[in-house]
């Protein structure tokens, strides 16, 4: 990172134009800014409401934006960037029009289109319904929501999948008289329109799309927009027939086929709905639905190696860790502990285990999951490594931490500070209530005996009264994170604080924005 900051600021510091007063509220909003993209999902944590860390989330969006909107745009595209907000940077970036900046007008657009891209189809498909809910319906908006679905290849999965989710997308995009022509048009075949439909279908539809595919989109289009008459397209026609015959449902999406169940085959099961599409499980879904797969005595097979760590672990305390997902998570933190610019002889891991560590029933075990998942990413980086929980207990990396009780971190600082170690990493959520600044105290007392051992806080939790994450003591830095290789936030995070202009360097080199920036 150290070299990357001095290849850039030095070319590239009169380029950014930051004022006296950027350079002055950035470093506050910035590290508000990383806290909420790194960590806030758009769920409640144990200690916030749902409510409660939207406005927050929010707010750290719109301070940031304000400060300077080139930055905020470069910051979502940072690696780490939770989805929640890449929705609602879009979303901002959509409804506020663009007025100077040093960076183009096609950088906006380019990144825009990076960020939608890197959405999964049912968060771009939110997305864009937010943006129909908000009445963004600029041009900007209906370039985006039309050439992001008429072009992707998966256009009929998702037309059988997302139906409704698109029609709505279209739509908005269209406006409701244009979409209801291009139905009527589109039931035509080519050589039977006039040229003023012709024309329509061009203008709305075909001119996004690549020359061998227009047959393809055009199907699906008027599939989405309500007419199943003369489908071709296997899903297109299997939708349409599985209505009459359950077994054509076998190339459809579990979620799509258990609708058509429910409406048109009532004396069939959920388990036969899942035996019959599980080849159209997506990876997401292959390990989210072993519990119900072994309830319904249906195998459904998935390959560990193609899930992040945390998701393994969120997995491993629903259904047990077993030898196959232990090997997994080895691989995964000694891959991810090889790319750190950093090796150490000695450290030491501190992790929270109380109980706000579960956090909230709609995610639950989601911080304690990320914690371990760092866990074995910091220990991968050490020729030894100790690893106990906030109660003194050892524990052994890539195995389980059930969270209990308060939390009490001081006694585990201490004992980990005796064993020596180059470096401690404490893993915590920052709230800490047995009792209230214990830590604090402790950090303090230890420094002032001559122990100059380097602390690291990292959290996974956002705070909404704190709009950031809570750190535990006032000398100790609590850095975002929301998983393993996406450490570096919390790095950023810190030098920004340190250097507005070597941060902003930094984060410019990080996300290829210095390519549009105009000569020094």
């Amino acid at each position: 990172m150290q070299n990357l900051i001095a290849t850039q600021v030095d070319d590239r510091k009169q380029a950014f134009g930051l004022t006296e007063t950027q350079r002055e509220l950035l470093p506050l909003a910035f590290g508000s800014f990383l806290d909420s993209v790194a960590t806030a999902t758009g769920r409640g944590t144990f200690y916030n409401s749902r409510e409660e860390q939207a406005a927050a989330v929010e707010a750290a969006h719109r301070d940031l934006f304000d400060i300077d909107r080139d930055v905020y745009t470069a910051a979502l595209m940072l690696p780490g960037v939770t989805d929640y907000s890449r929705q609602i940077g879009v979303r901002r970036l959509l409804q506020t029009t663009r007025d100077g900046g040093i960076l183009p007008a096609e950088f906006e657009a380019a990144a825009m289109t990076h960020l939608v891209r890197g959405l999964p189809t049912q968060r771009m498909l939110k997305l864009f319904g937010m943006l129909r809910r908000d009445r963004v319906n600029n041009a900007r908006t209906r370039r985006l929501i039309l050439s992001e679905i008429l072009s992707a290849d998966g256009l009929e999965f998702w037309a059988v999948k997302y139906r409704e989710k698109l029609r709505v997308a279209l739509t908005h995009a269209w406006g409701r008289r244009t979409a209801s022509i291009l139905r009527s048009v589109l039931a035509k075949s080519p050589n039977e329109r006039t040229e003023k439909e012709s024309q329509i279908v061009r203008q709305n539809v075909t001119r996004l799309v690549r020359d061998d595919a227009v047959e393809r989109v055009e199907q699906c289009v008027r599939f989405v927009l309500g007419d199943e008459n003369s489908l071709t397209l296997t899903r297109l026609a299997a939708y349409r027939d599985a209505k009459s015959d359950f077994d054509r449902g076998a190339v459809l999406p579990p979620e799509t086929m258990e609708g058509l169940r429910s409406r048109y085959h009532k004396d069939r099961t959920n388990a036969e709905v899942l035996e019959l599409t599980k080849s159209q499980l997506t990876t997401g879904q292959k390990i989210a639905v072993q519990r119900k797969a072994e309830q319904s005595g249906v195998e459904v097979k998935f390959d560990p190696a193609k899930y992040d760590a945390v998701r393994l672990y969120v997995y491993a305390f629903e259904m047990g860790m077993t030898d196959e997902i232990r090997q997994a998570l080895r691989d995964k933190g000694e891959a991810a502990a090889a790319r750190l610019p950093v090796q150490f002889e000695r450290v030491g891991v501190l992790i929270d285990a109380s109980q706000s560590m579960v956090g909230h029933d709609t995610q639950a075990r989601r911080p304690i999951a990320t914690a371990l998942a760092l866990r074995d990413l910091l220990a991968a980086t050490a020729d030894d490594a100790i690893a106990i929980t906030s109660d003194g207990r050892a524990i052994d990396s890539y195995e389980l931490v059930e969270p209990s009780g308060d939390t009490s971190l001081a006694a585990g600082l201490v004992q980990l500070l005796k064993s020596e170690p180059d470096v401690v990493f404490v893993l915590s959520d920052g709230y800490e209530n047995a009792p209230a600044g214990r830590f604090g105290e402790t950090v303090a007392a230890v420094r002032r005996i001559g122990i100059q051992t380097p602390i690291h806080q990292f959290t996974p939790v956002f705070a909404a009264e704190s709009q950031g994450v809570r750190t535990l003591s006032d000398s100790v830095v609590a850095m975002p994170v929301s998983k393993p290789e996406a450490i570096g936030l919390g790095l950023l995070k810190a030098l920004i604080e340190s250097d507005v202009d070597r941060g902003v360097a930094t984060l410019f080199g990080m996300t290829k924005v210095a390519g549009y920036l105009p000569a020094a």
